[in-house]
């Protein structure tokens, strides 16, 4: 059994983003099934059980990520990360104009083709063939 801190001070913000969402899927889907057994009317109970259900759902997440072959997966996550080159945020927003573009372009080709079938089908009477 590794310790608790296993190289906790490697693969941090991995680590956190991780914990962090483990504990709120946990959390949500424990406080899910726990509704089905507490009616969320009954007040002080009902609040009492969510906030149980969260402190299980941390301390869970916390015992499954600092395994070894866990801690070790979010270090390996966090050095492919770092080797990231981000781009600079005129690059971004140039491929966000050619991302917004196309789709306005691909929009209205697609509106046209359905113009033009729509016609194609009024004027061959399709419609009212297929609805007999």
């Amino acid at each position: 059994m590794m310790p608790i801190g296993y190289k906790k001070k490697q693969g941090k913000p991995s680590r956190q983003i991780a914990v962090c969402a483990l504990t709120g899927c946990l959390a949500w889907l424990l406080i899910q099934v726990c509704s089905v057994f507490i009616s969320r009317q009954a007040g002080v109970l009902w609040l009492l059980t969510c906030v149980a259900m969260i402190v299980v759902s941390l301390v869970s997440s916390f015992a499954f990520l600092s395994r070894a072959k866990a801690a070790d997966f979010l270090i390996s996550v966090q050095s492919e990360i770092d080797k990231v080159t981000w781009p600079s945020l005129p690059e971004v927003k140039r491929a966000t104009v050619v991302v917004l573009v196309l789709i306005v372009a691909m929009a209205a080709v697609m509106f046209t083709y359905d113009l033009v079938w729509q016609w194609f089908f009024q004027v061959t009477g399709f419609l009212q063939i297929y609805r007999r």
